[in-house]
């Protein structure tokens, strides 16, 4: 039986988590302390549930740094929203947020890992030769 070997880039792996850390750090910078905790919750989830299926190292790990920097970005809109809404609204406005803040989340990690199942699976399609 052949063993599947694979080989991994170092500088890439370097640079990837690297970038990674850079997105979390942002995020606990500029957002907020619950945007950071969803990151980390993203990229454990992602690594623990994508890593262990069949596809390349590289293209995992270009989808988990993708999915870092859509929740910087999802985070950095939802929390300006929530300013903005603050300023109009007033502080009523904090409690809806902390309700939100959650399945505001929750709409972007799923639909992000949908996104990243089916790129790999068209990955290996392309790969095996199979017409879909």
């Amino acid at each position: 039986m052949k063993e599947r070997t694979t080989r991994i880039s170092y500088p890439f792996l370097i640079c990837s988590l690297l970038s990674i850390a850079f997105c979390i750090f942002l995020s606990l910078a500029f957002i907020n302390v619950e945007s950071t905790s969803m990151l980390i919750v993203f990229n454990l989830l992602f690594a623990s549930l994508m890593f262990p299926l069949k596809g390349s190292f590289a293209r995992k790990t270009c989808l988990l740094l993708i999915g870092n920097v859509t929740g910087l970005f999802w985070n950095y809109l939802f929390s300006s929203f929530a300013s903005v809404g603050v300023k109009v609204f007033g502080e009523f406005f904090n409690a809806i947020y902390l309700i939100l803040n959650p399945f505001a989340n929750l709409i972007w990690i799923v639909s992000f890992w949908s996104l990243s199942l089916t790129a790999l699976i068209d990955f290996e399609n392309k790969k095996l030769g199979v017409r879909t």
